[in-house]
């Protein structure tokens, strides 16, 4: 069934999910190529656009790290195709170096990076507030504050890269990604333009005068910010500031005005109706924040005494605004740099007319006393939890195998470093196997130092497979290289779960589900020089631990490859195929309530009943990989017998 997002239905209103509605504004746009690496909050945008690439005429890729998603669209846009490039706030990092180069040239076609950032870190390492990578780069941001504008504002960014023929940064918030709204469809325009290689940079400057550095660069360097100060005058033309005044500054109005961007905005709106205050405050929401658009603001704060800001993230509108407004000690400006509103975490309606009452003096509804005491009540009793992995996932035997071919070898003494995705949660109990975790490929970096810091206790890095192809590479290159002796466990559970199971070059497959060439682990461990490689089966106890064994005790670098499929992707393609697991089960004679399973290996399908002091297993949380079969020292656990519904 073809998604709707491709569906020809101009003035329809449909629920959308944030992200669904940029994947929509994408296709509106005209976009013909999208790449991005899986990022939540943003990964639904290419997810959403794989479903009907094909049947859009739209090229849509998983890249391998989003430096070259960036890359891929940049080269799009060169040549002529309206191309978009899509990540989170931390993958933005990656793009720092082509992005810096790209602001210089100049294309025929429209070129939007979307960063999507994550105020409260619900699946980040950080709060990073992208504005401050475009204002780096000299880029213009624009900030949809729903989700009919993040459709809409999509094409708007296209029409803006294009004139001034520059990136344009798109920047979304995890509450605009995924919330879902009502949003009115527009036409298609489908219009497949000609592919025609064209860039400024070396039709205007480099070749025209057969000269480099000194004499072009600050000639182009002048050329951008020339091209900045168009900006503001697009953005009033194209409507992306709404600004509203009280009618007169009467008795019963506030001499207060209110700045504000993105999701917040809807907060701020939300507060002026409930109070009944639309009309008797000023407003400005901005739908441009950089670069800073000061005739804009300065002719909104004119009319006002005071002004309260009201943004997501780093109080990157308040700076520009407190710089703006120095030469006006009579203006006074709230927001998070006076601890109006907080300057971490996201924000939320709450903390927002909490803010903006106080400042005005009216009354709004607190938490009651008595709420506030049951809460504290409640906390005592419930059961602290921790992350964990989920059932059957084979990146906990691989970390279980490691554990204890270390108390076999090094005296349960060691050194390991984790990279981000699903297995950064082998450092919370009950497995704690690593001591830190940085970056995206950073644990292989890393350990390389750890080894010739002097460290002498074995040196692991943990990563996983779609991580490897990202930023594992060039690490491991570096460890023979400059032969360090570390111990590269790669959790390979064959796609991408951490953001809803995307492929990766070794899955065989596209975005779009078309067979490809698939690019092995060990194959490239071959070619960076690797000579101690072994390949093992996480739910092969006995088998992870002797690989594990090996590895340590072998003089150099050494690459442990831990292959299993996502046991979530696993019960997907099972119950697609209408099979029945047999789950496993405790024999409570056998049980000596010795909680190997759950203190030591901790699989959220097996629980520990005080009262009995045994251990026992939820049958519908048991994917049946029996690694707590090998794992329980007094042969307690085995596959269930679905007949007479004992334990063997």
């Amino acid at each position: 069934m073809t998604h709707i997002i491709s569906k020809k239905l101009p003035g329809s209103r449909i629920l959308l999910l944030g992200n669904e509605a940029v994947a929509r504004g994408a296709i509106e746009s005209n976009v013909e190529i999208a790449a991005s690496y899986p990022g939540t909050p943003a990964s639904e945008i290419v997810d959403t656009l794989a479903l009907v690439a094909d049947e859009i005429g739209m090229h849509v890729q998983w890249s391998t790290n989003e430096m070259v998603a960036f890359e891929v669209a940049l080269g799009g846009a060169i040549c002529g195709k309206r191309s978009m490039a899509s990540m989170k706030h931390i993958g933005a990092n990656w793009i720092v170096d082509p992005l810096m180069h790209a602001v210089y040239h100049g294309f025929d076609a429209g070129f939007v990076l979307v960063s999507a950032d994550d105020p409260s870190g619900h699946s980040s390492a950080n709060e990073q507030d992208s504005r401050y990578l475009a204002q780096l780069a000299e880029i213009p941001v624009i900030e949809p504050s729903d989700v009919q504008e993040a459709k809409d504002y999509l094409n708007l960014a296209f029409e803006i890269s294009e004139e001034l023929r520059l990136p344009v940064m798109f920047r979304l918030v995890t509450r605009i990604c995924h919330s879902r709204g009502d949003c009115k469809l527009g036409e298609l325009n489908r219009k497949p333009r000609d592919p025609k290689f064209h860039d400024d940079y070396y039709s205007n400057f480099v070749l025209g005068d057969g000269i480099v550095g000194p004499k072009v660069i600050p000639e182009l360097h002048a050329l951008l910010h020339q091209k900045n100060r168009k900006v503001e005058d697009i953005a009033v033309r194209k409507g992306l500031f709404m600004i509203e005044h009280p009618e007169k500054m009467t008795l019963g109005n506030y001499k207060v005005g209110i700045i504000t961007a993105s999701a917040p905005a809807n907060y701020v709106l939300d507060f002026l109706k409930n109070h009944n205050l639309r009309g008797r405050l000023g407003l400005l929401k901005m739908g441009l924040t950089n670069p800073f658009p000061n005739k804009t603001v300065l002719e909104f704060i004119k009319k006002y005494e005071e002004i309260i800001v009201v943004e997501e993230g780093e109080p990157f509108i308040e700076r520009q605004l407190s710089m703006l407004t120095n030469g006006i000690p009579s203006l006074k400006v709230h927001g998070k740099l006076t601890s109006t509103l907080p300057l971490e975490g996201e924000l939320n309606y709450t903390l927002v007319e909490k803010a903006i009452s106080n400042l005005l003096g009216v009354d709004y509804d607190q938490v009651p006393n008595m709420k506030i005491d049951l809460m504290a009540e409640a906390s005592k009793v419930l059961t602290p939890r921790t992350l964990t992995m989920c059932a059957g996932c084979p990146h906990r035997g691989a970390y279980y195998a490691a554990k204890k071919a270390t108390r076999n070898v090094s005296n349960a003494k060691y050194i390991a470093l984790g990279d981000i995705g699903c297995y950064t949660l082998g450092m919370y109990p009950p497995l704690r196997f690593m001591q830190d975790v940085f970056c995206m490929g950073g644990s292989i970096g890393v350990a390389n130092g750890v080894a010739k810091s002097g460290i002498k206790e074995p040196i692991f890095a943990t990563i996983g497979d779609s991580t490897f192809y990202h930023a594992g590479i060039p690490g491991l290159i570096n460890a023979t290289f400059n032969q360090a002796n570390i111990k590269i466990m790669v959790l390979d559970n064959e796609v991408t779960a951490m953001t809803g199971f995307q492929p990766h070059p070794g899955c065989g497959e596209t975005a779009t589900l078309k067979p490809t060439k698939r690019v092995t682990i060990e194959d490239i461990c071959k070619a960076c020089g690797i000579e101690f490689i072994k390949i093992v089966d996480p739910y092969d106890l006995k088998a992870s631990v002797s690989a594990m064994e090996e590895a340590i005790k072998f003089d150099g670098p050494a690459v442990v490859i831990f292959r299993r499929l996502c046991s979530q992707e696993y019960l997907r393609q099972i119950r697609r195929q209408g099979k029945k697991l047999v789950p496993f089960e405790v024999s409570s004679d056998k049980c000596i309530g010795c909680r190997t399973c759950t203190a030591a290996f901790g699989c959220p399908a097996i629980g520990f009943d005080r009262d009995r002091k045994k251990s026992f297993i939820q049958p519908l949380d048991c994917v049946a990989c029996g690694v707590c079969e090998a794992v329980c020292p007094n042969d307690a656990i085995s596959k269930k017998d679905v007949i007479g519904g004992q334990g063997k």
